[in-house]
């Protein structure tokens, strides 16, 4: 029985591998793949149907197919919604010749494709679901290999004032189409976010890791990082704690998590000044459960020096996937001739940290004053950063010049400078800029309080591996539950049914009303199940939930 468990994981891991490998890079693509509502697996019987739900991003104005594989060969493919939002395929369970399946494990594909724009485009309307109170941080999951693929993530710095919107301090988790999470679109992870403005966020910046969790800086904290999983369950993790950095001044600004496994790192940018002891960016190695080692101080990779390229000090880092540094120093002053955007090399291994910029942007330039976040995309093509201006006099709350900048992550040279809203207003107040694992831009406008998404020019196409899998069988078996048990508190049974098979155990106190009191997935056939008791004697039975 062990050996079949396995194999059926193995199969599911070589799927994936698959269908990562033959992902191709686009705008338009499909995020939250369930069968039948399930993130695991959705079991289908021929004569049947099976549903299999997606959500884009945008329309897929070129098409959109589902694919569905045994192994490696191609069973069917379906018509699919090419709608922005939810959109649902039904499967007979047949084959394209109109055969029934034959029993075993199938994996899914979704195929979108665009005709794209002529130039970077706002994606998103800062409808209700953009809304948020005021913005600190965006992150997005760019983990192919993860259910909460495309997930996004937006910081809530304030706690509001009785009689207007109601929420409080805490993370918003949307679907890419902006839609709140399935389990709910906001969570405070159980952690107590401290009463803040800008001046003092909580939280901050955030950046999701390869191990699939939230790393977020809480900055009213001293700075410290914690980490959530993809629902922001209350059982986070403390990465960065006050004993990772007993600087006299302490005021660092990320996390930019890279790397995986064991050799996952988390960056943070000092953004104290050389005169009051700063340091510049710096990294910390995590362990297997993504949390620094107590006392780790922490390496200094780009130095704050006389004779550094970075001059003034770093308020925001992102690396790519070479390991490249790119960070932004947070001028104020139209007319400083300090550089604005710098690029540094990887950090030498053992060697002194780096002091010379590959290439260093933004002097004098007053598009790029008072910049508050740069990401590079997975690409390393492209550099994103996010200012918020500067007064100009005018007499309104809002601030001149800002805007986000697009930049060649190999020399610097602008892209385009996007200084407008969507509604043609160029009182923009961009505070933090992330990226999709397909090369969309998200950015955050302070002065709106919403979140936006901008697609880049071209026509596109992008093919998402689904993370559940399907599970055919003739029939499906009524399951038996055996061997009651009472040990610790919690009534057990052995349940006997098929592998892969999610079963919701019910009870009745008369045979005739039944409730759920728990459900059950494994891939293996024969599993226990436990659940707490009731206080009176009940009857039991296991019901298929496919």
């Amino acid at each position: 029985m062990k050996a079949r468990c396995r194999n059926h994981v193995l199969l599911a891991g070589v799927f994936l591998f698959l269908f990562t490998c033959l992902s191709a890079r686009a705008n338009v693509y499909a995020t939250d793949i369930r069968l039948n509502g399930s993130l695991q697996v959705g079991v289908a019987v021929p004569g049947g149907s099976l549903a299999i739900t997606y959500i884009l991003n945008e329309p897929a104005t070129a098409g959109a197919s589902v694919r569905i594989y045994a192994g490696s060969r191609l069973v069917k493919t379906l018509a699919a919604g090419t709608n922005v939002g939810l959109n649902t395929v039904l499967w007979n369970g047949t084959a394209a010749n109109g055969s029934n399946a034959a029993d075993g494990v199938y994996s899914v594909s979704i195929t979108a494709a665009a005709d794209g724009y002529e130039s970077w485009t706002n994606i998103t309307d800062d409808g209700t679901n953009f809304f948020v109170n005021l913005p600190t941080g965006i992150a997005v999951n760019r983990n192919t290999n993860s259910p909460y693929y495309g997930r996004v993530f937006v910081a809530n710095g304030y706690d509001p004032a009785p009689g207007f919107d109601d929420t409080p301090n805490g993370i918003l988790k949307c679907n890419a189409d902006g839609s709140p999470a399935d389990e709910g679109g906001f969570s405070t992870g159980g952690y107590s976010w401290g009463n803040s403005a800008l001046a003092n966020p909580s939280p901050w910046k955030m950046a999701v890791g390869a191990d699939d969790r939230l790393y977020v800086e809480d900055w009213s904290a001293n700075g410290v990082v914690v980490s959530f999983d993809q629902v922001l369950s209350a059982n986070y993790s403390d990465v960065l704690r006050t004993d990772n950095y007993p600087y006299p001044r302490v005021s660092l600004s990320g996390p930019c998590v890279w790397g995986s496994g064991t050799n996952m790192q988390i960056f943070m940018a000092d953004e104290h000044s050389l005169y009051l002891g700063g340091l510049g960016i710096l990294s910390w190695t995590l362990d297997s459960n993504g949390v620094a080692a107590s006392n780790d101080t922490g390496t200094v990779d780009v130095t704050l020096t006389n004779a550094s390229d970075l001059t003034m000090a770093p308020y925001a880092v992102s690396v790519d996937s070479l390991g490249n540094f790119y960070t932004i120093q947070r001028v104020i002053d139209t007319n400083d001739e300090d550089a604005r955007v710098l690029c540094f090399p990887p950090a030498p291994d053992g060697g002194p940290p780096d002091a010379a910029a590959i290439w260093k942007i933004g002097g004098g330039d007053p598009t790029l004053v008072n910049n508050y976040g740069v990401a590079v995309d997975p690409t390393a093509t492209y550099v994103a950063v996010a200012t918020r201006g500067y007064d100009d006099g005018g007499g309104s709350d809002a601030l001149a010049q800002g805007g986000t900048s697009i930049f060649l992550a190999s020399n610097g040279s602008l892209v385009t400078n996007i200084s407008q809203d969507p509604y043609g207003n160029i009182k923009q107040e961009m505070i933090d800029v992330a990226w999709d694992e397909v090369n969309n831009l998200y950015a955050l406008d302070f002065n709106d309080s919403v979140w936006r998404v901008y697609s880049p020019p071209g026509s596109n196409q992008a093919t998402t591996a689904a993370i559940p899998f399907i599970q055919v069988y003739k029939a499906i078996i009524p399951p038996l539950l055996v061997e009651p048990a009472f040990n610790m508190g919690q009534l057990s049974f052995t349940l006997k049914g098929q592998s892969n098979v999610t079963y919701v155990i019910q009870q009745s106190p008369d045979l005739t009303n039944w409730i759920p009191v728990a459900t059950n997935f494994s891939p293996c056939a024969i599993r226990p199940v436990a659940f707490p008791p009731p206080d009176t004697q009940d009857f039991y039975r296991a019901v298929a939930n496919p």
